[in-house]
């Protein structure tokens, strides 16, 4: 604990948390969101895929997505190191912080072996439904992130009286509404892609 105290007082840590330069703290938080939103949407709408939804839907050129997930991982990486390192005591100290660092890992081994199994399938890419192996992975891809997410998420609010369990309720509510529209608006693209060929 001493050495993640120290490094708490550190110069560099104190120019991070106190900086009024535009790359500062608040610049290297909204980095980690956008980092996260790009790893974790490509990753979803690929699941997603997987799972079935938008079935007409290639696989094939999703894969394209890879090099782009692979860079949100490494601009979430980097710019999580720096937070990390202007609270390092306050992180250590929080259960949701090993929760996170794991489910990150997880995800990312998962994210790789939907691509040598799933990817690496020339069955797989066409519009045939993917084999269950690689469904189960895409789902375990899923609950993986929201779980990370989610712990992510409470990390802000560890040890505030009260809010923790209200936290945990909205991220669950907000992670459904958002599943359900995803699955809605691939459902109305769907019927409109069979109206129109229909036509």
């Amino acid at each position: 604990m001493e050495f993640f105290t120290w490094l708490e007082h550190s110069g560099f840590s104190t120019w991070i948390t106190e900086s009024d330069l535009w790359w500062s703290y608040d610049l290297i938080l909204a980095l980690h969101a956008i980092g996260m939103g790009i790893l974790v949407g490509l990753n979803a709408a690929v699941d997603l895929r997987i799972l079935g939804f938008a079935p007409r839907l290639p696989l094939a050129p999703m894969e394209g997505f890879f090099p782009l997930m692979y860079a949100g991982f490494w601009v979430n990486a980097v710019s999580g190191v720096l937070l990390f390192i202007a609270y390092p005591v306050r992180a250590v100290t929080n259960p949701g912080f090993y929760i996170k660092m794991g489910g990150v890992v997880l995800a990312v081994l998962c994210l790789r072996r939907i691509r040598r199994q799933v990817f690496g399938n020339p069955v797989s890419l066409d519009t045939r439904p993917v084999p269950m192996n690689g469904k189960v992975l895409a789902g375990t891809s899923l609950f993986i992130w929201v779980v990370t997410i989610t712990a992510g998420r409470l990390m802000a609010y560890h040890d505030v009286a009260g809010t923790e369990r209200q936290t945990s309720l909205a991220m669950l509510i907000a992670t459904v509404l958002m599943l359900l529209a995803g699955f809605i608006a691939l459902r109305l693209w769907g019927w409109s892609k069979q109206l129109r060929q229909g036509v």
